[in-house]
Order: structure tokens, then sequence, then C-alpha cells
């Protein structure tokens, strides 16, 4: 039992390193696909400088913004809206700090106050234009973040649509379903729970959203289970609120993916919100 337990203390430390997973490496270009852009930076509370992309045009229909996955850095991640940019939109993704070129080391307390300096940086660049629509997406991580961030926000933000793609609410939630997989650890898995602290994860504030909100989710997702996904989306408290459940077992695959027709429904979507 001794042994079986260290062994869980030692899952679960890897789970905690899972949840970020960074690096300063760069994926890919916006040059390679033909989108201008511009290297914004901005500060989080404990002046940490954090590294952001932002694709604008003269004529916007809206500002859609990316809080993305766990691990790469934005070089990676930003594929699935820059699709939009070409849709008429202005995109902006950044980096939580340990990503790319943001300083510091990611730790849950940090990328909680760099999530709410993310979205005080919304609300400027707002007042730069005058946006019709504003689309928030959490990918993932980043779903989660996104969730606690607008429970603690001071930003009166418009949102038009909240997508809240491949996530979960509770950090002891993914690190119970990590111990699961390990057989001999299923006795234990209480401890999961337990050991894993919510004091910044979104668990007690996807009930208190009110925006329109969309839930995608594979119902084969390998990384973060289909059940977090219709969890989250029997707890909203939003007037209007879906679920797109997409086939297969891919995990955050659905958006910038042309073999599907889920852009097209978004852009749809937007619209009539």
């Amino acid at each position: 039992m001794r042994i079986a337990i260290v062994t869980l203390l030692l899952c679960l430390t890897s789970c905690s390193n899972v949840f970020f997973q960074p690096d300063r490496q760069l994926h890919y270009t916006p040059e390679h696909l033909g989108l201008s852009y511009e290297n914004l930076y901005f500060e989080s509370s404990d002046k940490t400088v954090l590294h952001s992309w932002f694709f604008s045009q003269k004529k916007s229909k809206g500002l859609v913004v990316l809080f993305h996955g766990n691990a790469q850095n934005l070089s990676s991640h930003f594929l699935s809206t820059a699709w939009m940019v070409k849709e008429g939109f202005d995109v902006w993704v950044w980096d939580y700090r340990g990503y790319g070129l943001s300083q510091g080391s990611a730790s849950t307390s940090g990328v909680y106050y760099d999530s709410l300096a993310a979205l005080k940086f919304v609300g400027e660049l707002r007042k730069r234009k005058p946006y019709e629509k504003l689309v928030l997406i959490g990918q993932s991580l980043g779903g989660n973040i996104l969730m606690r961030a607008l429970e603690d926000t001071k930003e009166d933000l418009p949102i038009n649509l909240l997508v809240l793609d491949s996530t979960f609410l509770s950090y002891g939630s993914m690190a119970r379903s990590k111990a699961q997989a390990v057989w001999f650890l299923w006795p234990l898995q209480p401890l999961a729970w337990s050991l894993m602290s919510e004091k910044y994860s979104g668990r007690n504030s996807v009930e208190k959203i009110k925006a329109p909100t969309l839930v995608i989710h594979a119902k084969g997702d390998p990384v973060v289970p289909f059940k977090f996904g219709e969890e989250i989306f029997n707890r909203l408290n939003s007037e209007k609120k879906w679920l797109w459940p997409v086939e297969g077992n891919g995990h955050i695959g659905a958006l910038g993916n042309r073999k599907v027709d889920y852009d097209k429904k978004l852009l749809e979507l937007i619209e009539s919100n």
C-alpha cells in the first residue's frame, strides 16, 4: 500500500506538470499563411511581460480572442483561429508566462493572474476599435483558465459568444482521470481529488456564466474525456447554450480543420448572436 501511495503521489506530481507543457520553439508563423500581424506585449499584475500576436484589419466583423491549451505556445495554437482573419475578424492570440516569448515560468497562480491581465487587455483593444462582436475561445486548459478569469475579471465585456473547446472544470477530476488509467491505483482515486488544488480552477465558475456559450468536444477525446464537456454543458445557466459532439478521437481538432464544417457553423452562430 505504501508503494501504491508513493506511486500515486508521483502520478499527481506528473499530472500537475502536464497541465503546463510550454516551449519556446517557433512552430509556425503567420507568414506561412500570408497573414500580417503585430507583436503586442502586455504586463501581468506582477509585471511579468507577456507576448501576443494581433491580426487586425481596417474593417472588422469583430474581435476573436484565444486562450490556448497547455502545450507548446501560440505559434502552434493560432492555427485554430487564423482562418477567421480571412473571414473578416480581428484575432488576438496570447501566451501565458513561460510560453513562447512570454517571460517567467508557468504555474496555476501565475497563469490565473495572466488571464485577468489578458481580459483587461481585451478591454483596451476594444477601446481602439468599436467591435460589433466579441468572441472568446478557450481550448482545453485554456477553457478552464478562461472560465475562472471571467468570474473574477473587473472588465465589463459584452461577450457575443463564448466557446469552450475540449475543456474541463476541475484539476482534481483530470488528475483522477489520469489515475484511472493506472489499474493498481484505482482504489486510491479519491486521493487524486483531494491532493489537487482547485484554488485557481474554473470548477465553480461555470454556473455564473451568462454569455451565449458553445461547448465543443470530441466523443473519443483521449486527453480530456467527453464526459467533462457534457458536465460543463449541463451546469451552464446561460439562456443560450449549445453542445457540439464531435465524431472521432481528436483533441481540439474541430476548428480550423478544412475536412469538417465546424468553421462554417461557428460563423453562422456568431452572426446570430
